[in-house]
């Protein structure tokens, strides 16, 4: 550590740490515009000026590293000279328009001006004016008064990786500006407003809608990707009016979906009030008629339930003590993504924390979007990458990832067995082998090339593996696991303290999941599958669209045709269809509950907002429709279902307790789970692999018209294929009917060459996504 005085106080730091940093660690105050923890080092204010004793000037602290011994001050009468000079030339041409702007009562730029700026100013040339442009949806812009702190700028380079904000021209002329009109292409977009110091670029959502000082904050967890973010849902009275991280988070920044999803808890597709379906259409009812007809459905029959993971634990364990009560035999399905439901060697989650994948020797990403699925771990992946460390890719398709990949290998899922095959004889080569390589090798006629890229990654002395969709929902998943389980138990990278084995959940509550419902679990198209076949009565749906989204729409269409839906949750999407009764449930915002996020990070909201209906906390329906229905009701009490929780899995008491405490809880291992690649069999030349859009994905980001016109500004073609695989056919890009076993349909077929050759990617699920309900197809031109 290394010792300095700061304003006659000594203190320890760790050695290179700014003098900014210093301050700010032990609570000293120095004003700062430019200077951002997060980003690096611009020291184009100077407004953190200070004095070091020896010196002969003012040193910039943001950029100045603590030495041994050094002697700090930070208020001087020559610093109080200083600090009002550089405020006098900030406001030169800032415009006064504090009372209308929605950065007044939080912007450092009026807080300084009142505590470090003169009383009255001297300039009075005629101030300079700057044209606005447009960022897209989400982000305002007010360019007059922008102080070119270049927070921004560094932002977009940095952490989205886009480039899309620049610096024009010098001195005066000055400004800030985006290479692209019309919208941002990052994923973190709307971090730019939080960032900004002053009011130059503000949230467009919220513009003009409210002041700091009008809103309440309620701590949340963000249930639209596994990766469980803590947010400050900030209300006036009962309206959101924007979703921000929350300080001092493991991760500083949110992805545009869990910040703009809040215009959906408003949506006219939310579910506020219980209605039963009479005479063809869905009306509203009191909850006991509701019931009543529940009751009618569903008592004394054969029932399947499928639910979503984004429930709070507590609202799980509520399905399963519903289940368990009145549905003793049932199967229920919480996937919507996974074709094969055999156990696999490493369970759904991460075994590392996404600071110890930031900082592994090797980071290999096998079959994900990263940028849709996770920005928030993609941004991660750029920040090693930015410091030289490799990360390579396997996949489908050369997502776009907004830096260097070290290593990329195009290939379809079909080659998946060959890739993990060719990377177990090259380790093998090099002495390293776990039982069960030969089997699992002497399963797999085929080699492919990709796999050293795979083996490669494996002789780091740390590896972080990062299982995507495109295996985990493969058909022979179970295989694919096993064989990468081996892979990483021969190089030493899946011992306690250097478990590298991540596969990426669909959702939150992965590891809670596995624990509750393993015994009880089955596919959803099995279930869906037999529903069709009249092995079902009735099915119940919870919090979940299995008509929008995942694996299996064409089953579920065809399922929800024969029996009759109850629908409980929180939006109503496509299934307001097809629904015989719709009961409402709190959304994430409105209950109190706790989350598990990918990293097994326990996280717990409090503070809810008031909700907006009828609807109630998910655990209170489930007790109620136990009561309604004959069964003897186990819990009456948030706490004694915390209790039914701690009895189901341990650990979790500690997150509850007066202040919390930081509880992990670590994905399962099956070392029992063994599985060898099965021979595909099928007719069709292509592989469908199925996109995930951050802004179309999930019932919550459809029923968000923010992310809706985001999606519509980012769409791709239908579906997506590379250019040699229509050569091959003599066809060109365009309207192209598409053979699958379920039929054919005209679909706009575009062309992109960072697509692997024989796969047909789905970019466009809302026109093209019963395809994902296939793993095969053929192309071919003509009309249907």
């Amino acid at each position: 550590m290394t010792s300095l005085f700061i304003n006659e106080n000594e203190v320890e730091v760790t050695p290179g740490t700014s003098i900014l940093e210093a301050c700010r660690q032990n609570g000293v105050d120095v004003p700062y515009f430019c200077y951002h923890p997060e980003l690096s080092v611009a020291a184009n204010c100077r407004m953190c000026l200070v004095e070091v004793e020896g010196w002969g000037k003012p040193a910039a602290s943001c950029c100045t590293p603590v030495s041994e011994g050094m002697k700090v001050k930070t208020q001087t009468e020559t610093l109080a000279k200083d600090r009002e000079m550089i405020m006098e030339y900030l406001l030169i041409h800032h415009p006064l328009d504090c009372p209308v702007c929605d950065q007044g009562g939080s912007c450092k730029l009026q807080d300084y001006a009142v505590e470090h700026g003169a009383s009255k100013g001297r300039y009075v040339e005629p101030k300079r004016a700057v044209v606005n442009y447009n960022l897209g949806p989400f982000v305002n812009t007010c360019m007059t008064r922008c102080i070119h702190c270049t927070r921004c700028v560094r932002f977009a380079d940095e952490v989205a990786g886009t480039g899309d904000i620049g610096i024009l021209n010098r001195s005066d002329h000055m400004t800030i500006n985006g290479i692209v009109e019309e919208a941002l292409s990052s994923e973190l977009s709307g971090n730019l407003p939080d960032i900004c110091p002053v009011g130059a670029l503000l949230d467009k959502p919220s513009h003009d809608v409210s002041r700091p000082w009008e809103m309440t904050r309620h701590g949340s967890t963000c249930t639209q990707c596994p990766n469980g973010c803590d947010i400050s849902i900030e209300s006036r009275g009962d309206e959101v009016i924007r979703i921000r991280p929350v300080d001092g988070s493991p991760e500083p920044w949110i992805c545009d979906r869990g910040r703009y999803v809040y215009d959906a808890f408003r949506s006219d597709n939310r579910i506020l009030e219980p209605k039963v379906r009479i005479d063809g259409e869905l009306q509203s009812a009191d909850w006991g008629d509701a019931f009543d007809r529940t009751i009618d459905l569903l008592k004394d029959k054969r029932v399947g339930v499928v639910f979503s993971s984004q429930w709070s634990v507590e609202g799980l364990v509520a399905i399963r003590l519903m289940r368990d009560s009145l549905f003793p035999d049932a199967k229920v399905s919480f996937d919507l993504h996974r074709r094969d439901l055999r156990p696999f060697a490493f369970e759904e989650g991460l075994a590392m924390t996404t600071a110890q994948i930031e900082d592994a020797d090797q980071v290999v990403i096998l079959g994900s979007d990263l940028r849709q699925r996770l920005p928030l771990l993609m941004q991660r992946l750029r920040k090693r990458s930015r410091a030289g460390k490799p990360v390579s890719r396997i996949g489908a398709m050369n997502y776009r990832a907004d830096m260097k990949i070290s290593s990329d290998a195009l290939i379809r899922p079909r080659d998946w067995p060959a890739v993990i095959a060719r990377a177990m004889e090259q380790v093998s080569e090099l002495g390293k082998t776990a039982a069960g390589f030969d089997a699992w090798v002497g399963a797999v006629s085929e080699r492919h090339e990709a796999g050293k890229v795979l083996a490669d990654a494996l002789m780091g002395e740390s590896c972080a593996l990062l299982v995507g969709e495109e295996i985990r929902s493969h058909e022979d998943a179970a295989a694919l696991i096993h064989g990468l389980d081996l892979l990483m138990r021969a190089c030493g990278h899946a011992e306690a303290g250097n478990d590298g084995r991540n596969l990426i959940p669909e959702g939150v509550n992965a590891q809670v999941l596995s624990n509750v419902f393993a015994d009880a679990r089955s596919s959803a198209g099995e279930i869906f599958a037999a529903a069709s076949a009249g092995e079902l009565d009735a099915l119940v749906l919870i919090g979940n669209d299995p008509v929008g989204d995942g694996l299996f729409p064409t089953a579920a269409k065809a399922a929800l045709k024969k029996v009759p839906l109850v629908q409980i949750g929180s939006i109503s999407g496509e299934m307001g269809e097809y629904a015989a009764v719709q009961l409402p449930a709190a959304a994430y915002s409105e209950i109190e509950g706790t989350f598990v996020n990918m990293e097994g990070r326990v996280r717990v909201a409090s503070n809810p907002l008031k909700s907006l209906g009828q609807e109630r906390p998910l655990w209170k329906v489930m007790m109620r429709l136990i009561q309604v229905m004959g069964g003897e009701v186990p819990v009456v009490s948030l706490d004694e279902l915390r209790q039914a929780v701690c009895s189901r899995m341990s650990g979790l008491s500690d997150a509850w307790c007066e202040g919390g405490s930081e509880v992990f809880i670590a994905p399962a291992r099956n070392k029992d789970a063994t599985a060898t690649p099965a021979e595909r069999r099928d007719s069709f030349e292509l592989d469908v692999v199925s996109r995930y859009s951050m802004y179309r994905e999930g019932m919550w980001a459809r029923a968000s018209a923010l992310l809706s016109e985001a999606g519509r500004i980012n769409a791709l073609d239908d579906v997506l294929v590379h250019p040699e695989t229509l050569a091959a056919k003599g066809l060109a890009a365009g309207s192209l009917k598409v053979k699958t076993f379920l039929g054919e349909q005209l679909l706009n077929v575009g062309v992109r060459e960072d697509v692997a050759p024989g796969v047909l990617f789905v970019a466009k699920r809302g026109v093209a996504g019963d395809l994902s309900d296939v793993t095969a197809a053929s192309i071919a031109g003509g009309a249907v």
